[in-house]
């Protein structure tokens, strides 16, 4: 489980990167007016998404990011839709209102995907198992005791329990999502000369 919602997380951010990236391009077929706009709230916007992973475990900081995201992705959104009633090109709207919604909504899927952790009730039936193990290891060798299979059973069964607490944690530990977020931050090479 924890494997598979480690990967679906890096898919997410893969996801919201390219959605991201796809609005900033969409932009350019704007008026120069409305672009910069559009983009200098953009900038805002993909630093506030920055700003929701480098977060870490500050789970306050996180929020605040997220919510400053949100909001300015609703601006944007309302720039996007006034443009579009008050302009008749339906073209130029065709192309950056999906992508718009698009970005948006990969926020509410990734925070989901983000909260998706193995349910508590797995974890305490993982520590029963290697408590139980490990009884069971030392009963069966209570005359005498090879410490080479005790010490190899205990440091495997830890660094397995370990590295499962370790992929479900996206935010803490050594496995982490920086590699998948560094593409959100290179978005901004996009934004450069605005």
């Amino acid at each position: 489980m924890s494997s598979a919602r480690y990967d679906n997380r890096r898919g997410t951010v893969i996801e919201e990167a390219n959605a991201i990236g796809t609005v900033i391009l969409r932009t350019d077929i704007y008026p120069d007016s409305m672009r910069s706009v559009l983009r200098s709230n953009l900038k805002e916007y993909l630093e506030a998404r920055i700003a929701f992973y480098g977060a870490r475990m500050n789970l306050e900081k996180a929020a605040a990011a997220y919510r400053k995201a949100d909001e300015i992705g609703k601006k944007v959104w309302s720039i996007a839709a006034t443009y579009a009633k008050d302009n008749p090109t339906v073209t130029i709207s065709s192309q950056l209102i999906p992508a718009l919604n698009s970005m948006i909504d990969i926020t509410t899927t990734r925070l989901a995907v983000g909260e998706a952790t193995v349910p508590d009730s797995i974890m305490y039936f993982l520590f029963i198992l290697c408590f139980c193990s490990a009884f069971l290891l030392g009963y069966d060798t209570k005359d005498r005791i090879d410490w080479i299979i005790v010490m190899g059973f205990a440091i495997m069964l830890s660094s397995t329990v370990f590295n499962i607490l370790d992929l479900d944690r996206p935010r803490s530990g050594l496995i982490d999502m920086d590699k998948p977020n560094q593409k959100i931050v290179e978005l901004r090479d996009l934004l450069i000369n605005d």
